[in-house]
């Protein structure tokens, strides 16, 4: 059987200006790619998993985003979580096409149909 979310990430994961982008499956594993040194998978599995810290905080305020922008130096990260426990996480370059269509990313992992 197919898995969706790595036909999603292979049909995406290498277009220009993604510096790397990671996954948490509702059962806790996570999924992560980079294509830039400067950010490996395992650097991309730990900002997740901080992002995911925020999460509770901003719950607790009576918040509840679709997604979120995280702005750095060279870019800026999209982090989308859904009801089902499956998180995502996008780093892009600044100035990039990608970076302009972050939203259209985001709204189509939120339609993905996905399992555990």
């Amino acid at each position: 059987m197919k898995d969706p979310l790595k036909e999603w990430l292979g049909e995406r994961a290498n277009t220009a200006g993604i510096i790397a982008c990671g996954f948490r499956r509702a059962n806790g594993k996570f999924l992560c790619h980079s294509n830039d040194a400067s950010c490996p998978a395992d650097k991309m599995e730990r900002i997740l998993r901080l992002l995911d810290g925020t999460r509770p905080v901003i719950a607790g305020a009576g918040l509840a985003p679709r997604w979120s922008n995280w702005s750095f130096s060279q870019g800026q990260i999209r982090f989308v979580t859904r009801h089902d426990g499956w998180m995502f996480a996008l780093a892009v370059r600044n100035e990039t096409d990608i970076a302009q269509h972050l939203d259209v990313l985001a709204t189509e992992f939120l339609a993905l149909e996905l399992t555990r």
